[in-house]
């Protein structure tokens, strides 16, 4: 993420300019609205605010830095695997592996990715890297957001 860029961004936020904001990040807004075109995004904007907070986790997801996980995808073991095996190094993988094998997401029914991910944090705990995951539910039912972060 370059600093400029994102400073910008805030600048927009900052300053309420939406439209300007809309434009230049058409693809983030569209998928953290689920909406298809600025027409829909000017509808929004008539009785609700864009939350900045929920916008970055958002850009995190398109600049590759979290994985989006709908709230109700169910088996999500795959994405999750394919994601953290980019994202850790080879020997911390096949630390979790066996706890990232079956992880579900179906909000209101079963739902043991907090748990799982509690687990895994737990094997990583005497490393640098440990794996973030948000929930949010302020523009749908709710998503989770992952992240792995390196410390030091």
């Amino acid at each position: 993420m370059n600093d400029n860029e994102k400073q910008y961004i805030h600048e927009l936020f900052k300053t309420k300019n939406n439209i300007q904001l809309y434009q230049s990040q058409t693809a983030i807004i569209q998928q953290m609205l689920l909406i298809d075109n600025q027409k829909d995004f000017e509808d929004f904007l008539q009785y609700n605010d864009l939350d900045e907070t929920v916008f970055w986790l958002h850009y995190s997801v398109i600049q590759g830095e979290s994985l989006l996980i709908g709230g109700y995808d169910e088996d999500i073991s795959k994405n999750v695997a394919v994601f953290l095996k980019k994202k850790l190094p080879k020997e911390l993988f096949y630390m979790i592996e066996c706890d990232i094998q079956h992880l579900h997401v179906c909000l209101g029914d079963y739902d043991n990715i907090e748990k799982q991910i509690t687990v895994c944090n737990q094997h990583l705990k005497n490393t640098k890297y440990s794996i973030q995951l948000y929930y949010d539910e302020t523009y749908c039912a709710g998503v989770y957001f992952l992240k792995v972060n390196i410390v030091g």
